[in-house]
């Protein structure tokens, strides 16, 4: 008896194999410049100073709930400005304790900026922070393998801005005294 097929089919479950193989093995590339750890492929959110920050607290990483660019991002980067004031925390979780802190980049904590752990979070899982250069994560302690999410501090203007010393961009006060070089001489 001779074969009419060109392929056997143990060649052909070589081949189905070996393709396989080759599919799964691409599929755990990872093609994102990415550097920062988290893997959620972001360079960072930007949030504007003032803005409570909330997460959903969940073991698996802090869920972002507020603002809307972080919502539903898992351990978002967040970009900060040195010397402004944010309100970060958890407002919803998964019944497992946890906690909040601010940490350096040698895990230490900064500035007391911690709350206890609590298995469902109230308003004490509310943390106000003033930015500083030595922030570097945000996490759970008991899960900070997998709840840390990192904060970059870009310098800011710390809230002294010309704005908030009731001046515009001419020099003027609120009452449009002042001329066009904003050395008060407006005759």
């Amino acid at each position: 008896m001779t074969r009419d097929n060109a392929i056997s089919r143990r060649t052909a479950l070589k081949l189905t194999g070996a393709a396989a193989a080759t599919a799964l093995v691409a599929g755990c590339g990872d093609d994102d410049d990415d550097d920062n750890g988290n893997g959620n492929g972001d360079d960072g959110f930007e949030i504007e100073p003032g803005t409570e920050i909330t997460f959903d607290g969940q073991q698996s990483g802090w869920e972002g709930l507020s603002p809307d660019e972080i919502d539903g991002e898992v351990n978002p980067t967040l970009i900060l400005q040195e010397g402004e004031t944010y309100d970060i925390g958890w407002t919803e979780g998964d019944g497992i304790a946890h906690n909040i802190e601010i940490w350096d980049e040698n895990d230490d904590l900064v500035e007391d900026y911690e709350t206890d752990q609590v298995e469902e979070p109230d308003d004490d899982q509310m943390l106000e922070i003033e930015v500083t250069d030595e922030m570097a994560y945000y996490v759970c302690e008991p899960h900070d393998g997998s709840m840390r999410g990192e904060i970059v501090v870009e310098e800011g203007d710390g809230g002294n801005g010309d704005d908030e010393n009731g001046e515009d961009e001419n020099g003027e006060d609120e009452n449009g005294n002042g001329d066009d070089n904003g050395n008060g001489d407006d005759e």
